[in-house]
């Protein structure tokens, strides 16, 4: 057993012999020791350990958060920062000590691929050195939508909504990159609740979507009609087979390579519908004509309207017209 060790066992003791004072003593040389060893993870742990043991050892807390944040300063990287200077200068200290901690690195080669065109991305890429390749793909072909060179951010329009992957992300050039998961934003939530509306206003500079209008590029392969019907879906297995019951909802609008249709639902059990394949069934009135519509497709969005409504984005895995 180490000496940190030992003193979190002696700490521990402390507690369960009554002697509070003590225990928060040596909890807070723990943050301390932790802290000056940049191992911060368990520096705040330690810390929300003596918050548990005595919440009204107020010099403590205090102090042992200025330590953690001073240390966590010393750490920075002052070069990463300047490539992202236009983020990081609207941000607090505290801010910037947990986006940048949040980070990992991640080192790629020319080649690689972080995302396909459909998959369920939760993550968040920082370019710090060479560059990736964003583009989309239609009828065989890639679509280049734009180099992205350090500074630059990606993964965004599928990070902060609930979608699948509209765009594909590949290494140009070997890169370095600095990664944030999605879990990391749920829990800014109540510490730094800012901090996710700073994020995303600085990635909305470099939106997909206004990428894709600024070089004149489209995205979608059919034009879509608004119309009215009863839409009856359920979930299959990755073997096509049928599971569960059969939900319905109303078509909101149809092309020829997919649908989307309003249901009502908890948002956990909408959301859980992203990428699952389903089965639709509709009949609809076209030009007073009863047309009946079924195809199978996969769930490449749910959007949350209001009062428990959802709008679900299905792409057929076969058109209803071949070209």
């Amino acid at each position: 057993m180490d000496d940190l060790a030992r003193l979190e066992a002696q700490a521990e003791q402390y507690v369960s012999d009554g002697d509070t004072q003590a225990a928060v003593k040596c909890f807070f040389d723990l943050v301390e020791r932790h802290a000056r060893a940049k191992n911060f993870l368990q520096a705040e742990a330690m810390r929300e350990r003596l918050l548990a043991v005595d919440d009204m050892a107020l010099t403590e807390i205090i102090k042992s958060a200025e330590i953690i944040e001073a240390e966590k300063r010393e750490a920075i990287d002052q070069d990463h920062l300047n490539v992202f200077k236009a983020l990081f200068d609207t941000l607090t200290e505290e801010e910037t000590n947990a986006l940048y901690f949040a980070q990992q690195s991640l080192t790629l080669e020319a080649g690689d691929v972080l995302y396909r065109q459909g998959d369920i991305n939760t993550r968040l890429y920082f370019i710090v050195g060479g560059q990736l390749k964003l583009y989309f793909s239609r009828e065989g072909k890639d679509n280049l939508i734009t180099i992205l060179e350090p500074g630059g951010i990606a993964g965004q329009d599928s990070f902060f909504a609930t979608t699948t992957c509209t765009t594909a992300l590949a290494v140009q050039s070997r890169a370095e990159l600095q990664v944030i998961e999605r879990d990391h934003v749920a829990a800014w939530k109540e510490s730094l609740p800012a901090l996710e509306a700073k994020l995303k206003k600085f990635c909305h500079a470099q939106d997909v979507s206004s990428l894709v209008t600024t070089r004149g590029l489209e995205r979608r392969m059919s034009r879509r009609i608004k119309v009215e019907g009863d839409v009856v879906a359920q979930v299959l297995d990755p073997s096509k087979h049928l599971l569960g019951k059969p939900f319905h909802g109303d078509m909101a609008d149809i092309s020829n390579t997919g649908l989307s249709f309003c249901i009502k639902a908890t948002d956990k059990s909408a959301r859980i519908l992203l990428g699952r394949q389903l089965k639709v069934k509709s009949t609809l009135n076209v030009g007073g004509k009863k047309q009946n519509v079924e195809r199978t497709g996969i769930t490449v969005a749910v959007t949350p309207l209001f009062f428990g409504e959802f709008s679900l984005h299905i792409k057929f895995n076969q058109p209803l017209k071949s070209s």
